[in-house]
């Protein structure tokens, strides 16, 4: 049995081919191919990864028995339709396609599809959680100009403006004024306008670049880089502990976990998990998936289509052979 189960997100597509014992034969990344992107920047990007990997696996679609997609950015009626013409588009027969929000799968991938949430925080951000009678909620996810809080591009871009604050006079000065200059080799802050809006054009994957750097700054001890991701960890908190109170499970034992490089932050994760142990007595509030493991979501979706048993050794040795 051959399977090929994708992570489609923001910032990359990744796929892969395994079978049903969880080995894996071929894998593949590529570009971002969220369904807010331009659709032929979408065809590309899934197109080459799919191709990728068939040609590392020896394989044809036809002899796939199964494709399991995590996408991002499926929010209306519309965007499914695309999503389905797309993969249409790209020869994947719906009788043999399973496609899902990137929530949903980040659900999985955190819980294994028992009662919980899970937060993605990567260049967006979003919710999603699923109670003991199958009822299901979000939270966030309203995209870079509407919310994302607590995502890689919220956090840039509350540096940006602490970096345009201090060089007006009109807030405190930062240490992510100088490793602003250094990151874009300028010599005045006002240069930062033209490296946005003219060389960057507002594109959102590179400007959530910077969330690395504030943290890099809050590490050094930098009072307003170190507020910008405890805020971020604050409002990440806060779309699950939401998320928890509209499904009534805010005193259940529910899994709770995060997804996402924005996770790699010690100030994200300690402000996170502090206030979900405060409001979520009895939550399992377990480490955050971060780099190639989010993938797990649409494997286990796919083992659960297949009825296929998925142990903790499998998973392990499946994550094993990612990293490699």
């Amino acid at each position: 049995m051959r399977i090929m189960v994708m992570d489609i997100g923001k910032t990359k597509t990744f796929a892969i081919i395994m079978d049903e014992v969880g080995q894996v034969y071929a894998k593949a990344v590529t570009g971002p191919s969220g369904m807010w992107l331009k659709e032929e920047t979408i065809v590309k990007n899934l197109g080459e990864a799919i191709k990728e990997c068939l040609s590392k696996g020896n394989l044809s679609l036809d002899e796939l028995d199964l494709i399991s997609i995590s996408w991002a950015d499926l929010d209306t009626r519309a965007d499914w339709e695309n999503a389905w013409r797309i993969a249409e588009k790209l020869g994947l027969s719906k009788e043999k396609t399973i496609i899902e929000h990137d929530a949903v799968a980040a659900y999985y991938a955190v819980t294994w599809g028992k009662p919980g949430i899970a937060m993605i925080a990567g260049t967006g951000s979003i919710g999603f959680g699923i109670n003991k009678r199958g009822e299901r909620a979000r939270s966030g996810g309203w995209g870079w100009i509407i919310g994302d809080e607590g995502s890689a591009y919220w956090i840039a871009i509350k540096a940006l403006n602490a970096v345009s604050r201090a060089y007006d006079g009109r807030g405190e000065k930062t240490m992510l004024s100088k490793k602003l200059k250094e990151y874009f080799s300028i010599e005045n802050e006002l240069e930062i306008l033209t490296k946005i809006y003219k060389e960057m054009s507002g594109e959102v994957k590179e400007i959530a670049k910077i969330a690395k750097i504030v943290d890099e700054a809050a590490n050094e001890g930098d009072i307003i880089a170190r507020r910008i991701m405890e805020e971020a960890g604050k409002e990440l908190a806060l779309c699950v502990l939401s998320i928890a109170k509209r499904l009534n499970m805010e005193k259940d034992e529910i899994i709770v976990g995060g997804i996402g490089g924005v996770y790699k932050s010690k100030h994200v994760r300690r402000v996170f998990h502090k206030l979900l142990e405060e409001n979520l007595p009895n939550a399992e509030i377990r480490e955050p998936l971060i780099g190639y493991t989010p993938i797990l979501g649409p494997i286990i979706i796919a083992f659960k289509k297949l009825n296929i048993p998925l142990s903790e050794e499998k998973v392990e040795s499946i994550l094993a052979s990612l990293s490699e």
